[in-house]
């Protein structure tokens, strides 16, 4: 290849994540995951030792970023536990969130 076509290129895949960027967008977002939860965790505990029973917005929010992280890991791995365990998570994001509606 000529300097050309090499410098060509080079600035072509510029817009797309190295190697680095890209493990680190999947550590930010590993960690993100277990955070959230804990979080989400604390502020249920929060609430049920005041004596406010309302959780469901909390547990919509948990379930639902476990299971995009599930479902998004599922088709990345291939695996058919991973299908069952996101579809599990997910019915029960979308259970919290119809039990929010129907509390509020």
């Amino acid at each position: 290849m000529n300097r050309e076509e090499i410098l060509s290129k080079v600035t072509k895949d510029k817009s797309k994540l190295d190697e680095m960027e890209t493990a680190t967008v999947i550590k930010a977002l590993g960690i993100s995951t277990i955070i959230v939860p804990i979080f989400c965790l604390i502020f249920i505990i929060a609430r049920v030792t005041k004596g406010d029973a309302k959780i469901y917005d909390l547990l919509a929010i948990t379930f639902a970023q476990l299971s995009i992280y599930e479902i998004y890991r599922c088709f990345i791995e291939r695996k058919k536990g991973k299908l069952i365990f996101s579809t599990l998570l997910t019915v029960i994001a979308i259970a919290s969130t119809l039990m929010f509606f129907f509390e509020v």
